[in-house]
């Protein structure tokens, strides 16, 4: 025990570590000790300066909306695409894990459809679902559905063959084999496939934001940079990043509470 909280320690230093550097890194870029700083304010602002701007946004606001509601705007974009994409894709990829046939027919346009570019997509999107908020979640959707479902597929697939047959040789039946078998050892490579998705959901809302809208972190970034506020869009990138970290951190815990009693193996 107390070497594992060590180890949890010393990772959490090493996490602490990495933050600081890159802060460091920031700070001497931009620091002006009487010959001008190393890189132009318009190229990267302070931190000092990336804070008051973002303390002037709690306040202000930013295009006549507060920043709570551009977050919670972005926040609804990728809940909605994330929620909808893993409570279609991961169900079947374990089908299709599970089931031969149904892999044969769902697997090649899944594959085929998982390389192409999401955002070049999206004015068809709008062509079909309008400019509203059903073409910004779809897209976020077609970007997530693949990961996820892959994923799920693979878990399902990884599963020991002799743990499947020992529990039929028990007398099992094969829901109880999902059940208490299929479905905990693939919970660490579904789980994976939720946390990947995290990122790509993140960026898919960036190319969400980009058109027809008028609020959402990410289009306040963009819509500030077309005005060389740098400072803005370094707030905006910063919100996104805290954003896809606290979600991973999110999905983490959620893995060590559900996953310890069934997913890993001793």
């Amino acid at each position: 025990m107390s070497g594992r909280l060590s180890a949890r320690n010393r990772g959490r230093l090493l996490n602490t570590a990495s933050f600081a550097a890159l802060l460091l890194v920031w700070v001497v870029l931009t620091i002006d000790l009487g010959g001008g700083p190393l890189v132009a304010p318009l190229f990267l602002p302070s931190p000092q300066s990336v804070a008051t701007t973002f303390v002037t946004l709690l306040r202000n606001g930013y295009q006549g909306e507060s920043l709570f509601h551009h977050l919670g705007i972005s926040l609804m974009r990728f809940g909605l695409g994330f929620s909808i994409a893993a409570l279609l894709a991961i169900p079947l990829g374990l089908w299709m894990g599970m089931n031969e046939t149904v892999k044969g027919l769902c697997d090649p346009p899944i594959e085929i459809t998982r390389p192409m570019p999401k955002l070049a997509l999206l004015p068809l999107l709008i062509i079909w679902f309008g400019i509203g908020e059903v073409s910004k979640v779809v897209i976020i959707v077609l970007a997530l559905f693949p990961v996820l479902s892959i994923s799920a597929m693979q878990a399902v697939r990884g599963v020991g063959l002799r743990k499947v047959q020992a529990a039929l040789a028990l007398g099992a039946s094969r829901g109880m084999v999902f059940r208490r078998v299929i479905f905990p050892a693939s919970l660490p490579g579904i789980f994976t496939g939720l946390r990947v998705s995290i990122g790509l959901g993140v960026t898919m809302l960036v190319g969400a934001e980009m058109i027809a809208t008028s609020d959402g972190i990410a289009w306040m970034a963009l819509s500030a940079a077309d005005f060389l506020l740098t400072n803005v869009v370094l707030v905006g990138a910063l919100i996104m990043a805290v954003l896809g970290y606290g979600l991973d951190l999110l999905a983490r815990a959620i893995e060590n509470k559900v996953v310890h009693w069934g997913g890993r193996e001793g």
